[in-house]
């Protein structure tokens, strides 16, 4: 029966996704129907929420039978909406070129501390910057949630999420690969896409291009600092004789190490095995 849903439904989905989402030269390459970017984007927190319950639940896990269907449901999903991680400074230069190109872009509500109900007194709310017709989707649907930034706000959002320990992952569609819909500015303890991967192993966004790496001789220590062990969204950080080193294996290359290293220690280095997918058409 699971053998006759994947040959039923797989096909099924991408057929969908590819009758909507065509293929085109555009920066943003956006280019699905209206019908299917309205739906989405005034769904998108009850969609989450429904992924938050089926991966947090432990008695989904433990039969068998809805487990094959929970990895069923997800492995499509993320074959078909994922993401991948950027640092500050490549989200920095995707705003800046998506600004100047003269896309409109939003900042509103994240859809996942909606989607549970877990809103900050103390930290930023409002991390989700959505770009294009996704920007304007989410505009009409949402006007008390979402507002609408020029370039300068949206930089200095940017760097104070950064400051605020957020990491930073561009979402769009599977078909084409170019298409960047959202800048997700995530909260490690909220982002609904991290707890189902460290839960339940389902990774639904890409390594970036580069990964952390330490100078030992510069590195202060984790007693003296070890800022960037509490910062790593991924658990890529460990402890060796009083120093903080970086598992290269689990290392997203999201730079939060970097940007927080009292010492300089940490910095970033190009792994020419990694590629962007969603914003090779605006980041080179």
């Amino acid at each position: 029966m699971m053998r006759t849903r994947k040959y039923i439904l797989e096909p099924a989905i991408i057929s969908i996704t590819l009758l909507h989402v065509g293929h085109g030269g555009d920066l943003l390459n956006q280019r699905a129907s209206h019908f299917l970017l309205h739906w989405f984007s005034r769904y998108e927190h009850l969609f989450m929420r429904a992924i938050n319950y089926l991966a947090m639940r432990d008695w989904v896990h433990r039969l068998k039978i809805t487990k094959r269907v929970v990895d069923r449901i997800s492995g499509l999903v993320i074959r078909n909406i994922n993401g991948e991680i950027l640092t500050l400074e490549e989200s920095c230069k995707l705003v800046e070129k998506i600004a100047d190109s003269g896309y409109t872009i939003a900042v509103g509500t994240c859809p996942c501390r909606r989607a549970r109900n877990q809103m900050s007194d103390e930290k930023p709310n409002n991390t989700d910057m959505v770009f294009g017709r996704w920007a304007e989707e989410y505009l009409e649907n949402y006007p008390g949630l979402y507002e609408r930034i020029d370039k300068e706000k949206a930089l200095r959002l940017i760097k104070v999420f950064e400051d605020y320990g957020y990491f930073h992952q561009l979402y769009g569609w599977s078909f084409p690969q170019d298409a960047a819909f959202v800048l997700c500015n995530c909260a490690p303890d909220v982002c609904i896409p991290l707890q189902a991967q460290r839960t339940r192993g389902y990774t639904s966004f890409r390594k970036g291009r580069n990964t952390a790496v330490v100078d030992e001789e510069s590195c202060l220590g984790v007693e003296k600092c070890g800022i960037c062990m509490e910062r790593c969204p991924f658990g890529a950080r460990y402890e060796r004789e009083g120093k903080s080193i970086v598992n290269t294996e689990i290392c997203y290359g999201c730079g939060l190490c970097v940007s927080s290293c009292q010492g300089g220690a940490s910095s970033l280095k190009r792994d020419s095995k990694r590629e962007l997918v969603f914003a090779r058409m605006i980041l080179d």
